[in-house]
């Protein structure tokens, strides 16, 4: 089940059920691997499908056959476990298959970061499997220019549309004076998040203590194992899953988005800028998400890089503000509600087309 205070794809599933609400449509959903949970988070104006009136996607998909116009199929996991079963019961639906991230991009990333060839052959199957299910629906969505190239690329004549997800901005933000530090917020199931996490404690934050020592560090996140709980330190707090991050940016001065390996668009950086907090973060990290030139003077590879980034935004105030006005904008302009809503729009507007035409 989708939880806005857990990762960035649920609140991109939230967004884009939102969006479509607007546009008209009638949302069903049902969480693949969590219909017998015993609770469902209320959704508004949307119907969940779960035990016990359902006992499978297969068992819904036939209950209600013919019944849907659009199908999301979310992650290639879930597309490749049931698009073939929305073929043979929602023969008349179009099938939207949204990516999240393309995960062999991630895995061969981090086979390269820990030296694992190994990785590279699981790299290899899933980039198959993603890419076979993108041959096989009716578009694809991802978050991501960067994603979005290299499917074109790779998969010729695959319906490609870039659909970012809505982030709220903060209208007001603690004075600059009142804040100290910097935080790494993720979830830690993910293992790109895992590995961040290492490399801010144990490589670039001592290198920003030898400048400033008095600089801070918070880790927090859900899904955090006892490895990282055991970070926790005199001038690094760890604190685990928090339901409200506002409070959390309201305390720093600063985010840092310290990833060596991933893929997609990162919902940490953006979820920071919309809080009115600049972000330090890797190439990686920045990737896909066609961030204004300002952000390059927040962009570092290298543990040094990225401490002294850190050093220079924590202390200086009228970059800081420059900087805070830049993320602002970039969130209202690229991800405001009205501009998921108009980009879905069209999307479903030329899938509309299509099905009279055919």
């Amino acid at each position: 089940m989708p939880d806005a205070r857990r990762d960035a794809g649920s609140c991109a599933i939230l967004s884009l059920m939102a969006a479509l609400r607007a546009l008209g449509y009638d949302i069903s959903f049902v969480a693949a691997d969590e219909m017998e949970s015993g609770s469902t988070p209320p959704m508004k104006n949307i119907e969940i499908y779960a035990a016990p009136f359902y006992r499978s996607v297969e068992d819904l998909l036939r209950r209600q056959a013919q019944s849907f116009d659009l199908v999301y199929l979310h992650r290639q996991s879930i597309a490749t476990r049931y698009l073939p079963l929305v073929r043979q019961y929602q023969s008349k639906a179009r099938v939207i298959y949204a990516v999240a991230d393309l995960h062999h991009m991630r895995i061969a990333r981090q086979a390269a970061v820990e030296e694992r060839p190994e990785l590279l052959a699981k790299a290899r199957q899933v980039r198959d499997a993603e890419y076979a299910v993108a041959r096989q629906a009716d578009l694809v969505l991802t978050h991501s220019t960067v994603e979005a190239a290299l499917l074109r690329r790779d998969v010729p004549g695959v319906e490609v549309h870039v659909v970012p997800w809505a982030v709220p901005v903060r209208k007001r933000t603690p004075a600059f004076d009142t804040r100290h530090g910097v935080l790494f917020l993720g979830n830690f199931s993910h293992a790109p998040n895992v590995d961040a996490a290492f490399w801010l404690a144990e490589e670039i934050m001592p290198l920003v203590w030898r400048q400033r020592p008095d600089i801070r560090c918070v880790i927090a996140g859900a899904d955090m194992p006892e490895q990282i709980r055991r970070l926790a330190a005199p001038r690094i707090e760890v604190i685990g899953h928090v339901p409200d991050c506002g409070t959390l940016f309201d305390k720093v001065r600063l985010s840092i988005a310290p990833l060596r390996f991933g893929a997609g668009v990162k919902g940490k950086i953006l979820d920071s800028l919309g809080a009115g907090v600049p972000c330090v973060m890797t190439p990686i990290a920045a990737e896909g998400m066609e961030l204004p030139r300002d952000f390059t003077d927040a962009t570092g590879e290298t543990a040094e890089a990225l401490a002294a980034l850190i050093v220079n935004l924590h202390d200086d105030s009228t970059t800081h503000a420059r900087m805070i006005l830049a993320g602002r904008r970039f969130i209202r302009e690229r991800h405001d509600h009205a501009r998921i809503i108009d980009a879905l729009g069209r999307i479903a507007g030329d899938m509309r087309g299509k099905r009279q035409a055919g």
